[in-house]
């Protein structure tokens, strides 16, 4: 009985801690904004149909239901008009006010994420967490409860990515361009994602204090940078909290999210499929795919995410092996060349 009883409380806790958690994303549509390089689609309401899947995904681990922020209200029902009533996100009107960004801004639509933050901070309850996602994600399996009640304990819970951001830009680069938006030198200058994030209301009031200052600094400071988006002044801002002295949790390490490239040799397979969450930038096809069914099927959609990643790897290999070939192509020209030309002045 003592068994039972700790069960029913363990399980108390959890869904507890889980009802705490108000998932968001936003929708932003402008057509005279510059698209994500990761979008490959057109059409506007293949946000909305993603949006939708990763509603589908939330309901079906027992999370509560997504709330979209959207500049376009009207445009984003009308997309939602085929979708039943049970299977819809919350839809919320975006009081936008980074009216000062150009519009040929690589992931224009990515920027307004901040004014998504400052709306939320006005009104998230003060014991609920704000969980701040992308809308081309799916949730595979439920959060860990430590993990919510250990990001509700210290304010945030954030994505490093700096290990997959650093060696591919070079880390001199990236840190010039966050200490340059961050006004400041960074002890500890990491990258993070901006596709996930679960913090407090008073955390997030102190993230976008921060973030709003960082952001004036990066468009005044655009045309320098390598690096645009989101993450960039979010980033920064994160940085400077923890150098304030904020405690922030790594939620990457406890497989809450996983940013998944097709044929991406950052992570194996394996590792992915254990994660809560899954960012999918590269296989937005699949998610909307995906919402087409009545309910959504983790296993199906990972058969698909599997193949993808196959091919992915084939394609990665196929270009290496060119590659290497050009370059012996190269060095077999080049010494021909010189061959004849050491003959051509011999005779």
């Amino acid at each position: 009985m003592t068994i039972q009883t700790s069960d029913v409380l363990a399980s108390e806790r959890k869904r507890a801690a889980v009802r705490s958690v108000v998932p968001c994303a936003l929708v932003y549509l402008d057509a005279a904004g510059a698209a994500s390089p990761n979008c490959r689609s057109n059409d506007p309401a293949s946000y909305v149909r993603q949006a939708v899947c990763l509603n589908k995904s939330l309901l079906r681990e027992g999370m509560p239901r997504l709330h979209i922020y959207t500049n376009a209200v009207d445009e984003v029902m009308d997309a939602l008009a085929a979708t039943s009533a049970n299977e819809r996100p919350v839809v919320h009107a975006l009081l936008v006010t980074r009216v000062d960004l150009p519009k040929s801004t690589p992931f224009y639509a990515a920027h307004f994420k901040l004014d998504l933050m400052s709306q939320v901070a006005s009104t998230l309850p003060h014991d609920a967490l704000l969980l701040l996602l992308d809308t081309d994600m799916v949730a595979m399996r439920e959060l860990d409860e430590g993990l919510v009640e250990r990001s509700a304990r210290l304010g945030a819970g954030v994505f490093d990515i700096s290990d997959q951001v650093f060696p591919v830009y070079g880390s001199a680069r990236v840190i010039a361009d966050l200490e340059a938006v961050a006004g400041c030198t960074l002890e500890n200058p990491r990258w993070y994602g901006g596709e996930f994030l679960l913090c407090t209301p008073a955390f997030l009031s102190r993230l976008v204090a921060c973030g709003k200052r960082c952001f004036v600094r990066y468009v005044a400071e655009i045309s320098n940078l390598h690096h645009h988006g989101d993450e960039a002044f979010i980033s920064a801002a994160l940085s400077l909290l923890a150098q304030s002295g904020e405690r922030l949790v790594d939620v990457g390490a406890y497989q809450a999210v996983g940013r998944l490239w097709p044929g991406n040799t950052h992570r194996n397979l394996y590792w992915f499929s254990r994660c809560a969450f899954l960012h999918l930038p590269g296989s937005k096809t699949l998610i909307e795919h995906e919402a087409r069914h009545e309910a959504f099927d983790p296993a199906r959609l990972w058969r698909a995410i599997s193949i993808a990643h196959r091919i992915g790897q084939l394609r990665a290999w196929a270009k290496r092996l060119l590659a290497r070939r050009l370059r012996l192509r190269f060095v077999v020209r080049t010494a021909l060349g010189r061959v004849m030309r050491s003959k051509t002045l011999d005779a």
